[in-house]
């Protein structure tokens, strides 16, 4: 019976601190029922008893002791309540600190290394190409510096996406190859998604993309982004070798993970369709809320 009641007021601390209900409240009830619960009972042991002195003095003792043992258990619970959720924040810290140096750092990394790989190969026969490369390659690194500056800083980016088609247009015009046809169709007013809908959208369509051209090996790639005024969805699917998905969470992929979390983040979700030999399909669907004041959530 004991460990019941200990499991009780454990459940009720946990309760509470779910709740927002401060310990001190806890403590007021108690005393508040030990001092009606007191009056009660002296006066029923004061009818029934001729020297009711001894057993009130009982009585109290074992009130004190039931109200303290379960105001504790309550407390512990609180208390580890709250610890749990200091380490679930933290585990989301950690998590959300590998989605931005995967999705801002390692791209930014990742784009210099292939345009300073292609200057090379096109120095000895077209120095002109080559030294737009060597160009891609300087910008990126900026972007990936400045970048780097706003995650060590604990900011979100100074400049958000303003323009979701503009940007994807300046990313596939980093990763051009003349052996991939990448294609981009965005229909839509993008007035409806507020600037974190579409920093995150941006951030995970890229990410598919890098995914299908780094490890796709496609001829062709197809972006498709489709805006209205409940949701943002997109697209994007290539015609390269594919993958097991199943295999791919049992690898536990940064990138494929991160998009997952973006999108979850803002209530939308990320599927992804695709067979060894047969490509991948990449959709996201983001839902936009109106606000009061008839903005789109941000």
């Amino acid at each position: 019976m004991g460990e019941l009641y200990q499991f009780q007021a454990r459940e009720l601390g946990n309760a509470r601190a779910a709740g927002g209900v401060h310990p001190k409240a806890s403590l007021e009830a108690g005393s508040l029922f030990f001092r009606a619960a007191l009056r009660h009972l002296t006066r029923r042991i004061t009818e029934a008893y001729e020297s009711p002195a001894d057993v009130i003095v009982l009585a109290i003792g074992g009130m004190e002791e039931s109200l303290s043992q379960r105001v504790r258990e309550s407390a512990d619970g609180y208390h580890s309540f709250l610890l749990n959720q200091v380490q679930e924040t933290q585990e989301d810290e950690r998590r959300r600190m590998a989605r931005e140096l995967h999705d801002r750092i390692g791209h930014g990394v990742s784009v210099a290394h292939q345009q300073l790989a292609l200057s090379e190969v096109y120095r000895p026969v077209d120095a002109a190409r080559a030294g737009v490369k060597i160009g891609l390659a300087q910008q990126a690194i900026r972007e990936t510096m400045e970048n780097l500056r706003q995650i060590t800083s604990e900011l979100h980016p100074q400049i958000p996406v303003r323009s979701l088609e503009k940007s994807l247009l300046g990313f596939l015009e980093t990763v051009e190859d003349e052996v991939v046809s990448v294609r981009l169709d965005v229909n839509g007013d993008e007035s409806w998604a507020g600037p974190r809908v579409l920093d995150e959208a941006f951030l995970i369509v890229r990410e598919a993309v890098r995914n299908a051209l780094g490890h796709g090996r496609p001829k062709a790639v197809l972006v498709r982004v489709n805006i209205a005024p409940h949701e943002l969805s997109a697209s994007v699917q290539d015609n390269g070798r594919g993958f097991d998905p199943a295999r791919a969470r049992e690898r536990g992929g940064v990138g494929l993970t991160s998009m997952r979390e973006r999108a979850e983040l803002l209530g939308g979700r990320v599927l992804i369709s695709s067979d060894p030999g047969n490509g991948c399909l990449v959709e996201l669907y983001l839902p936009l809320q109106r606000r009061a004041g008839g903005d789109r959530d941000a």
